[in-house]
């Protein structure tokens, strides 16, 4: 049996807003020192502890309608009235070679992002896992205990998960998300897996 190191890739971990898979970028970026995260853009507020250009590119939406005439981004999209794009200069910059790119994106970029990958560049191999909880129960008890939005905003993030849990079939991977731990075993299962070819 011979083993051989894939191509660096991009691994795209999307999944409905609660579903934790930011707690798994971040803890992927700390355990793998050859991974670079892929800082986004949008025209949301910070959040308390978020910092522009660690967590997100903050941009007015004003700008950001520039750069999108001046076709700036990869993919974008509209997500409760916010702006969030990927530039092209986040995934395509030569000082990245050599390094996995981890990217969170909603739903809605994920797809796109998938899209237009293979037609954009193929420097690189893409890996999408789409991260869940168990239940819809078990998303609205996460979204209120991470106290950030509003009953009404909770609410909405709740029906666009029902349409997001339709697309899983789209995506790589599936990680059903249960503990911190569990999902972190998993995850460093799916980049063992992918970054060596048997």
């Amino acid at each position: 049996m011979v083993y051989s190191e894939v191509k660096n890739f991009l691994m795209v971990l999307t999944g409905p807003s609660g579903s934790g898979k930011t707690t798994l970028c971040s803890r992927l970026l700390e355990h793998f020192k050859n991974t670079q995260r892929v800082i986004t853009t949008t025209t949301r507020l910070p959040r308390p502890g978020e910092i522009d250009g660690v967590d997100y590119h903050f941009e007015t939406p004003e700008n950001f309608e520039k750069r999108l005439e001046n076709e700036e981004f990869f993919e974008y999209a509209k997500v409760y009235d916010r702006y969030y794009g990927v530039s092209k200069k986040a995934i395509l910059d030569e000082g990245l070679a050599g390094r996995d790119l981890v990217i969170c994106l909603d739903v809605q970029g994920a797809q796109t992002l998938k899209a237009k990958f293979c037609v954009s560049t193929n420097a690189r191999k893409l890996i999408t896992i789409f991260v869940c909880p168990a239940s819809l129960d078990e998303l609205k008890h996460r979204l209120i205990t991470r106290g950030t939005d509003d009953a009404e905003t909770i609410q909405k993030r709740l029906q666009m998960a029902e349409k997001e849990l339709r697309t899983l079939s789209q995506f790589d991977y599936h990680l059903c998300s249960q503990d911190k731990e569990h999902d972190w075993l998993c995850l460093q299962h799916i980049y063992f897996a992918e970054k060596i070819h048997i």
